[in-house]
């Protein structure tokens, strides 16, 4: 141990080795294994699932290979289009990956999952997830502390927009951190300070009352000594530090976003998105009259990655 080195930092730095800047060696090992594996399309992230409330050992297979491979899966199911029949559907699901600790948020229902619709009334209205308008790049809950840090989250479809629109982009934050190292390993030095990012804290709704949450983009779960980001592409209400690797680091996400490396894909009816939250957005779009023409997702976000070895499903 170096002289000036506390017991705290050594060890976070065997647990992250991978991405500490110390060890190139182990970093390019894990980069090349993660490009060498990565899905050239979007049709490569899809898994065909029977059941959804008792999925088979293939399926679950399935599902994890392209988890380990780009974080992510799009599952289609012949799921009913019924809301009633979604929900412990979208449970069963998260219990047979591991996902337990759900993080309820103030415009969830009694089960913490959250539907995802145009608003009418209320205070939901006032948030852009519950209209119909586009959602930028975003990683969700990057507003929550880092007590309710989101790293998984399923989203369910039971309706699509019956118009059009309603498509989401969906990007790889693993892939984000390579592309910005080998680019500029500032960048992420930046982007890694506990101060990088601020999200103002919110009194336009009796119902959410949040603080100031500031914290960095990319960071270690200390769980699964896996990647996380926290990231929001919005311009208006965040904080960023006010220093020329941060503002080329910014710069820098907004423009390998929506390139390569970008999958691109509308949810059906009973298809849906099984994620360690990765960056994505939403089209706007223009529901139909018939209420099954009316764009509803079911939301659940979990505190944990899924879980991806055999032994643990």
């Amino acid at each position: 141990m170096h002289p000036t080195q506390s017991a705290r930092e050594l060890k976070d730095e065997v647990v992250f080795i991978t991405f500490s800047r110390r060890n190139e060696e182990a970093y390019l090992r894990w980069r090349d294994e993660k490009l060498s594996r990565f899905p050239s399309s979007t049709e490569a992230l899809i898994v065909e699932i029977c059941d959804l409330n008792n999925l088979s050992k293939a399926e679950v297979e399935a599902v994890q290979d392209r988890l380990k491979r780009a974080n992510m899966a799009i599952y289609k199911s012949s799921a009913p289009s019924d809301v009633a029949q979604a929900r412990p559907q979208v449970q069963a699901l998260a219990a047979r990956f591991g996902l337990q600790h759900i993080d309820r948020n103030p415009y969830a229902d009694e089960d913490a999952i959250t539907p995802l619709q145009v608003a009418q009334a209320g205070g939901r209205k006032l948030y852009i997830p519950y209209t119909n308008k586009a959602i930028r790049w975003h990683t969700d809950g990057y507003y929550n502390p880092s007590d309710r840090t989101v790293r998984a989250m399923i989203l369910h479809c039971v309706h699509q927009a019956g118009e059009a629109g309603g498509e989401n982009q969906l990007f790889d934050p693993e892939l984000a951190y390579i592309l910005m190292r080998d680019h500029d390993p500032d960048m992420i030095k930046a982007f890694t300070a506990g101060s990088v990012l601020t999200i103002p804290g919110n009194d336009m709704d009796d119902d959410i009352q949040r603080d100031d949450v500031t914290g960095p983009v990319f960071s270690v779960d200390p769980a699964s000594a896996a990647l996380h980001m926290r990231y929001t592409a919005r311009s208006r209400h965040v904080e960023w530090a006010k220093d020329d690797a941060t503002s080329r680091a910014v710069t820098f996400m907004h423009d390998i976003l929506g390139g390569p490396y970008t999958f691109t894909h509308r949810l059906e009816a009973g298809e849906g998105l099984i994620c360690n939250n990765v960056l994505h957005t939403r089209s706007s779009f223009v529901d139909g009259a018939e209420v099954s023409a009316q764009r509803l997702m079911l939301r659940a976000r979990y505190v944990q990655r899924v879980q991806t070895s055999p032994q643990t499903v």
